[in-house]
């Protein structure tokens, strides 16, 4: 059932007065939205049945649309206008930039994951965001994070939020279901990691100057070196910048996508994959020399059957990445998965002129 919130609640046009957002500005973060649905239900279909046309109508009041849209037979992956969209027979995950309402968009999802799908039950929810660099121009429903608490728990039983990360630098936050619910039978894991302040030279490469169109930006910005073997990528270079794309495994319910907002003043890139082909922990690697961060958050959910997402938990843990400080760890329990967050600044190189002697890690402040 539809709930009775304010438009202005909700809509992306309620924004502060022009005197506040005289400058360009863009916010990269995503909005980030996963819902897994029983498949154990009498009659359950899967969510690919659903038509491509009821998910246009979904998209739009979410504020998005689709460019273009790719499949592997089991995972079916669409670029939009503002981030991702990959819907497999049990799942939906929905990823959106900008000013974009997402969160409007739930009960419409969930009323076509009953209408087509015949999926009534929720076996879990994943709302989640980092920290917004201007959260006064975002939907009045996306402006805190208690605010969009307050609009989820309308909609999903047992709900539970968490803040990752100092309250007083970048963060992240997290909403998901805290009902005891059955594991599921196979290795599950997630990496994601949300990149800012990138050098000028890395984020030229993802404008119309540079390349032709998204094909000509993957190959010369090295996307598809980061990307495992046989992944068919699909992607879009916005004009005059910017880039998404999506990557699918073949035969599988794997994917990988990026986001990229180049503009040096707020410049941010997303990666995020599950993929289970190749270690994690190199595929992280491989993403931070393909964009060079100064800062980087990092998340791994990792399920007991996930070895590798595991083994990628323990090495945040115990070990450094090179050339980066750590600044923030935590560890996460959740019902069936556990997350391990850390926060990494780039490390500063000693002074070859300094008199003063170089302060150790453990000496270092973890100021932002």
């Amino acid at each position: 059932m539809a709930l009775d919130f304010d438009d202005a609640y909700l809509d992306s046009r309620a924004v502060p007065d022009a005197d506040c957002v005289e400058q360009h500005f863009f916010e990269g973060a995503e909005k980030l939205l996963e819902i897994w649905f029983d498949r154990d239900q009498p009659d359950a279909r899967g969510l690919r049945v659903i038509p491509r046309a009821e998910l246009e109508a979904m998209l739009e009041i979410a504020q998005c649309h689709i460019l273009h849209s790719a499949s592997n037979g089991v995972l079916d992956s669409y670029v939009l206008s503002e981030s991702s969209m990959f819907v497999s027979d049990e799942r939906i995950i929905l990823k959106t930039c900008g000013t974009t309402r997402l969160l409007a968009a739930v009960d419409r999802i969930l009323h076509l994951a009953q209408k087509y799908a015949k999926m009534e039950v929720v076996q879990n929810v994943y709302y989640s965001r980092k920290n917004f660099l201007r959260p006064d121009l975002q939907p009045v429903a996306h402006r805190s994070f208690d605010r969009e608490i307050e609009f989820l728990d309308n909609y999903f039983e047992d709900g539970a939020a968490f803040c990752m990360g100092s309250l007083k630098q970048d963060r992240w936050y997290l909403y998901t279901k805290n009902a005891p619910q059955a594991p599921l039978p196979y290795a599950d894991h997630t990496l994601e990691i949300l990149m800012t302040d990138m050098p000028e030279e890395v984020l030229n490469s993802y404008t119309q100057e540079s390349c032709i169109d998204g094909k000509d930006c993957t190959k010369k910005a090295g996307i598809d070196k980061i990307m495992p073997e046989g992944t068919l990528i699909h992607e879009e270079l916005f004009e005059p910048c910017g880039y998404s794309m999506n990557g699918l495994i073949p035969n599988s319910d794997q994917y990988a996508t990026i986001h990229v907002t180049p503009e040096p003043s707020f410049s941010y890139v997303s990666f995020e994959t599950n993929q289970r082909s190749s270690c994690l922990y190199q595929q992280t690697l491989k993403v931070l020399n393909c964009f060079k961060p100064n800062k980087f958050i990092m998340n791994v959910f990792a399920n007991e059957e996930s070895h590798s997402g595991k083994e990628t938990q323990r090495k945040l843990w115990e070990e450094h990445i090179p050339g980066y400080k750590r600044v923030s760890l935590q560890f996460l329990q959740l019902q069936n998965d556990n997350l391990v967050y850390a926060q990494f600044v780039k490390a500063k190189k000693p002074s070859l002129d300094s008199s003063l002697p170089s302060l150790s890690d453990d000496d270092e402040t973890n100021s932002d």
